[in-house]
């Protein structure tokens, strides 16, 4: 399966990516979608290629030599390693499946098709020449698909001509086949490509994603903003020595609390405030550890309430979507919208109760809030299924980064910023499913000055309904503080 996720992301990068490896250069670039920006630097030496967040949590690496993409937690001290398809590698016959009604499912094809028009416009960036490139992407499956899907992808953006990207052999010719079925049933995937424009290295994109109606679902922009060269020690590109292999997203987002003593001797104090959610980003002033282990932040200014963030549990949730991702959109969006002015919010890393408002009230909040969410299934197809979770979440896992693509750029926006974004999650949701966000807000007296339970349903396929329900209920958290 991972693997399989991973091929499937590198079809749509290696397909329209050209250029060749030379000099090591640094990259700084953002990434804006559903009003937040992130921010993140790329290094490339050669056939590798380094992207890491602003808080250097997160790092991916590309080792086209190794033909292979990792992806590192700084915190858990972890890595996941995908790597790419073989070549020359046998074609798998799909394998029956039979579901609950008696109909057999051998699986059916999923056509994409990639568009690239040069509209002939050229501009000067960072010393190149870019020139203006209109890409469009459709999928459409068969009516025998295992995953029914009918989605559009458009990047509209600036490309130059360079030395220095990676050159990547991801031996996607010969990929046949992409098993998303507990049973085994397998979908054929089909990559046709119309023009013969040359793409380059990505400077400027928006990407914008459209659902089976035509409706638009989702848009991202990237730029970089600064392209210098540089010397770059060829360490920055291999695993850490004392680093460990995990199998998928959950072990390595796993509560710095659960690593062994020796692994949490390592972690610089810098990270020590973050949640298992990798929230370290979204949280402000913390510092070090305490003889008790709880992570200590810096005094609380003046003016200013300090809203202490627990932990989100999850109730029932539905296909497409993880326990864990979804706690994370929730948690890391609550941080991001309560960002406002004379409010800071702190991660509270305690799990049971009474040791969550211990904790609380060395870090000195006013308030804390307590947040349960549940997901549930509703109906609809198309990119909040398969396609969905592969440019959302497999892509992501495998940090590729700026290698080339649009995808490459979504990849590089989720996996290297370390949190699980509402937009990420999002591309799983399908149309009429439902929300419900049980949030509290009390005080560290006791006394509860919220208690609500929120409720949003998707209204379309890829429906940002996390961010809509965090909205709600942050502006009423915010109501309450009287910011």
């Amino acid at each position: 399966m991972k693997n399989g996720l991973y091929t499937l992301a590198i079809i749509i990068t290696g397909m329209i990516c050209t250029s060749v490896a030379a000099a090591d250069v640094k990259i700084k670039s953002k990434q804006t979608m559903s009003g937040q920006t992130y921010e993140n630097t790329t290094y490339i030496k050669g056939k590798r290629q380094r992207s890491e967040t602003m808080s250097g949590m997160m790092i991916n690496l590309t080792q086209c030599d190794l033909r292979r993409g990792v992806q590192l937690n700084s915190q858990t001290k972890t890595y996941i390693v995908n790597g790419f398809a073989d070549a020359g590698q046998p074609t798998e016959k799909s394998t029956a499946v039979v579901d609950k009604n008696g109909v057999v499912q051998a699986g059916g094809r999923v056509t994409t098709t990639i568009t690239m028009k040069d509209t002939g416009e050229r501009k000067q960036m960072f010393g190149f020449t870019a020139r203006h490139l209109i890409i469009t992407m459709e999928t459409v499956s068969s009516p025998d698909a295992c995953n029914k899907t009918s989605t559009k992808m458009q990047t509209d953006g600036w490309y130059i001509d360079t030395e220095f990207a990676l050159d990547c052999d991801y031996g996607v010719q010969n990929y046949n086949s992409y098993s998303v079925k507990g049973g085994g049933c397998k979908d054929k995937y089909d990559i046709k490509t119309i023009g013969t424009a040359k793409r380059g290295y990505p400077v400027y994109e928006k990407m914008t994603m459209f659902d089976e109606s035509g409706k638009e679902s989702f848009s991202m922009l990237s730029e970089v903003v600064e392209l210098s060269k540089a010397t770059l020690e060829a360490s920055m590109f291999d695993i850490p020595a004392d680093y460990r292999e995990v199998q998928d997203a959950s072990q390595m987002h796993a509560s710095a609390s659960s690593m062994s003593s020796s692994s949490m001797s390592s972690t610089s104090s810098s990270q020590t405030g973050m949640s298992s959610t990798g929230l370290a980003q979204s949280t402000r002033n913390t510092s070090t550890t305490t003889d008790t282990g709880v992570a200590s932040v810096q005094a609380k200014r003046a003016g200013v309430i300090r809203v202490g963030l627990a932990g989100v549990k999850t109730g029932a949730v539905g296909d497409g979507i993880t326990a864990t991702d979804l706690a994370a959109a929730i948690q890391n969006s609550l941080s991001s919208y309560l960002k406002v002015p004379n409010v800071e919010v702190v991660t509270i890393d305690a799990k049971l109760s009474s040791a969550v408002w211990a904790e609380a009230r060395q870090k000195e909040c006013d308030y804390v809030i307590n947040a349960n969410v549940s997901h549930k299934k509703g109906g609809g197809g198309g990119f909040g299924g398969m396609f969905g979770q592969a440019l959302g979440s497999a892509i992501g896992a495998t940090g590729i980064g700026h290698a080339g693509s649009v995808a490459g750029n979504v990849a590089g926006q989720i996996a290297t910023n370390a949190v699980v974004s509402a937009t990420t999650v999002s591309a799983n949701v399908k149309s009429k499913d439902e929300l419900s966000l049980d949030l509290k807000l009390n005080k560290t007296d006791g006394s509860t000055a919220l208690a609500k339970v929120y409720k949003v349903k998707a209204k379309s396929n890829g429906d940002d309904i996390i961010s809509k329900i965090v909205e709600l209920a942050a502006q009423d958290v915010v109501n309450i503080l009287g910011t």
